[in-house]
């Protein structure tokens, strides 16, 4: 974010405020999605703690305590196998669509597309897609672009789950100075402009923010044109020509997007160009409850980091444990011999150790220590087990057998319980495709009133 500011009017100060005012508000959900994708990928000793006042990741302090940080990543097959019957769910939505919507998921190949958007819906509690009307490889046609979570802000003061009272979505872009000049160029002369301003650049951060807004304005009647339009208030009140036309005020209920420079310069605004008048992002939070997000992975990050300690744990007292420590009295050594050459015989094959026993003093003997009556392994068990029951993903789902004994009945009944534990947040994701279905289907019946899809006037 850009510290340095030269709004060039008020309205630019006031948007860039509202955007940096929701990127503040759900700092606390990009945080937890950053822990959450670290845990997903193996990256699970980084959490930071407090020893003796310093402050450092519990893997720097289990190695300065001498021990190895362990991890056996359970949350990644965990995953996976909900993605994968995630997946055959959605791909016998897109087989039902009509012609024209297969080949709208072709060219977007919506099946890959749905796969990884799913994999971040499960990590961050969050899928989002971007729509746009444009013209690409040559083929003219409604596009999808996946987008991060980590780049989107949002009203916080949303409560519904299907999204109908937000007020304010956008995101963070970071552009190169040509694909600026290329977007917001509309012109010759804007575009040298652009490319004098910010062609020294390597990046350029640029705000773009939908907001819905209720505008005073004047429906009006261009009978000379036959057209219809909506002028706003101010602009009709200083406009002969404007009002001359018959009209009436309206409060109109309108998304108005803002594409804007971190340093204050406004690039494009304008009305929403999309049929009915919406944001071009289609947009699922889970559960959404109050407007908190919580994401199946962070129900099983304690889980993971348990079993993380419990193999640590079970390393470091195996490796603490005696394994075949000999005890040799120093009485009983041969004066031809020393303690290296009896190390020696004692680890061969066949090997000889000769010695002069003594009345009252002991034998040699081998000692090895045994952690079997610890209990670790009954712990890690335990874990292992709840960790299914946490997530709802059993042996069964992830296509393991508990024994070789388990009927075809009983494995068809445990896969059948674990999906209808799983089916909330596949039902919530499926939803997500849902509104993108019909969020498509609207903008191809309409598409005649489409000017571009990147929201430009």
């Amino acid at each position: 974010m850009a510290d340095n500011h030269n709004f060039e009017s008020e309205e630019a100060r006031t948007v860039y405020e509202t955007a940096i005012g929701c990127w503040n508000a759900t700092a606390a959900f990009r945080r937890d999605r950053r822990r959450n994708m670290r845990y997903t990928f193996g990256d699970q000793w980084t959490d930071r703690i407090t020893v003796d006042g310093r402050e450092m990741t519990e893997e720097e302090h289990i190695l300065r305590e001498g021990n190895i940080p362990l991890k056996n990543n359970l949350i990644r097959r965990i995953v996976r196998s909900v993605v994968g019957v995630a997946r055959e769910r959605i791909a016998s939505r897109l087989d039902a669509r009509d012609e024209t919507g297969k080949m709208r998921d072709r060219l977007n190949r919506m099946q890959e597309l749905y796969g990884r958007t799913m994999e971040e819906f499960l990590i961050s509690g969050m899928a989002i897609h971007r729509k746009r009307v444009a013209r690409r490889d040559g083929t003219q046609g409604i596009w999808t672009d996946i987008v991060s979570p980590g780049s989107v802000f949002f009203d916080p003061m949303a409560r519904d789950p299907r999204g109908s009272d937000l007020s304010v979505i956008g995101q963070f872009h970071e552009l190169s100075p040509s694909v600026l000049c290329a977007a917001f160029g509309r012109d010759e002369r804007s575009h040298r402009l652009l490319r004098q301003r910010y062609g020294g650049s390597r990046r350029v951060q640029i705000v773009e923010i939908w907001q819905r807004e209720h505008r005073e304005r004047r429906l009006t009647h261009d009978a000379a044109n036959a057209r219809i339009l909506k002028i706003d208030d101010a602009l009709w009140r200083v406009d002969p020509t404007l009002r001359s036309y018959p009209s009436r005020w309206i409060l109109d209920d309108v998304w108005r997007y803002t594409f804007l420079t971190s340093c204050g310069e406004i690039l494009m605004r304008g009305d929403s160009p999309y049929p009915g008048g919406g944001h071009p992002y289609v947009v699922k939070a889970y559960p959404f409850l109050d407007g908190e997000i919580h994401s199946f992975v962070s129900d099983i990050i304690d889980q993971q980091r348990y079993t993380n300690r419990l193999i640590t744990l079970f390393d470091w007292v195996m490796r603490a444990s005696a394994k075949g420590v000999l005890l040799f009295p120093e009485e009983a050594i041969p004066k031809w011999s020393d303690l290296d050459s009896i190390a020696d015989q004692w680890g061969r094959y066949n090997g000889v150790i000769a010695y002069s026993p003594k009345a009252g003093l002991p034998m040699p003997q081998q000692v090895s220590g045994s952690n079997s009556g610890l209990g670790i392994g009954e712990l890690l068990g335990i874990q292992l087990k709840m960790m299914e029951d946490v997530s709802g993903v059993n042996g069964a789902l992830q296509g393991k057998l508990d024994s070789q004994a388990t009927s075809g009945t009983l494995y068809t009944r445990q896969t059948e319980n674990s999906l209808t534990s799983l089916r909330d947040i596949i039902d919530s994701f499926e939803a997500f495709v849902d509104d993108a279905f019909r969020l498509e289907d609207r903008w191809a019946a309409e598409s005649d009133g489409i000017t571009r899809g990147d929201g430009s006037r």
